[in-house]
């Protein structure tokens, strides 16, 4: 088995998903050097990643051409019931724990983390998923995955769940395991039947997820304008005249669906951009002050302070990591 890859930054976290095929943009959502673990395994034509991480982070992009992304939480208990605080949201869908989400071909990703995580991420070549399904007796699968996120009744959940759990505990004790002779067949032969039963036969009707306020809609359109327009200056004010909203209906949609508001996530997302810039920059040519003024921070102590507590170095660090 590969050993799991080291998340070391939210640009680590970001490289190590797209070598997965995920091509999404990573924002950290708390202060502190975001760190965790990736492990890639690829079974037969699944390939499986888990993801742990140890703060909150906003992932958006789009989804890989193609491929049945089927996703789940590890952490938590399948018996939990959802709350108000939920710990996930896709597309600020509060998710319960034994959902399965990021179902649907169409879209985009759009997933908020709320603090700790340990996510399965399953990828298969949609053709083959669906031919396997249909093998298997499953041919009313394409209606199912017309739903980004299914709530899934909890013997079949915890029946998935924990034969992840007890694989990925296999393999971290014996390594060599995946290199046994028809291993990778095996697992898959095993693993993709366990995940149609859930989707097809485990829909739990009586746990309906909680349905997602409509200001995800606004939260979108206020992300799409900061995206496209990375160093001007704006208030509030002028926010909600770009999407269209009130400030009251803007600021309860980024704290229900990013926990902020969004003037703190506009300085956030900002702060990424920066930081961007400065991994890619020639540290003997580039001043750190320019940059941060050209982003829109105007005093550079105040800055230096945020990218710190956002980031767990200094800007300086950061740009002299290119010497290296």
């Amino acid at each position: 088995m590969p050993d799991p890859l080291t998340v070391e930054g939210v640009e680590s976290l970001q490289a190590l998903l797209a070598r997965g095929g995920l091509a999404v943009t990573v924002t950290q959502l708390a202060r502190g050097r975001l760190g965790g673990d990736l492990l890639a395994l690829q079974l037969g034509p699944l390939q499986l990643l888990r993801i742990r991480l140890d703060r909150a982070i906003h992932c958006a992009g789009p989804k890989p051409a193609e491929r049945q992304l089927v996703s789940l939480d590890l952490a938590r208990s399948p018996n939990d019931h959802a709350t108000s605080a939920a710990a996930i949201r896709s597309h600020g869908q509060p998710l319960l724990p034994r959902a399965l989400f990021g179902l649907s071909a169409s879209g985009e990703i759009h997933l908020t983390t709320f603090g700790r995580c340990d996510l399965a991420l399953l990828i298969i070549e949609r053709r083959e998923f669906l031919r396997r399904a249909e093998r298997l007796g499953c041919p009313v699968l394409e209606e199912v995955l017309a739903r980004n996120w299914l709530a899934v009744e909890p013997v079949r959940f915890s029946r998935l769940r924990r034969y992840l759990h007890q694989l990925l505990g296999a393999l971290e004790a014996a390594p060599t395991l995946q290199q046994v002779s028809g291993f990778e067949a095996l697992v898959s032969g095993d693993l993709i039947p366990l995940v149609l039963e859930a989707l097809v036969h485990g829909w739990d009707g009586a746990s309906r997820l909680a349905r997602a306020p409509s200001r995800i809609e606004l939260v979108k359109a206020a992300q799409h304008w900061m995206e496209a327009h990375p160093g001007q200056p704006i208030q509030l004010e002028g926010l909600c005249r770009e999407v269209h909203t009130s400030r009251r209906s803007l600021i309860q949609g980024f704290r229900e669906h990013l926990g902020m508001g969004p003037m703190t996530y506009l300085r956030l997302q900002r702060l990424h951009g920066i930081r961007r810039n400065l991994l890619e920059a020639e540290p003997d040519q580039t001043t750190i002050g320019a940059l941060a003024t050209a982003w829109g921070f105007l005093n550079p102590g105040h800055f230096a302070r945020q990218y710190a507590e956002l980031f767990g170095e200094r800007p300086s660090d950061t740009l002299a990591s290119n010497r290296k």
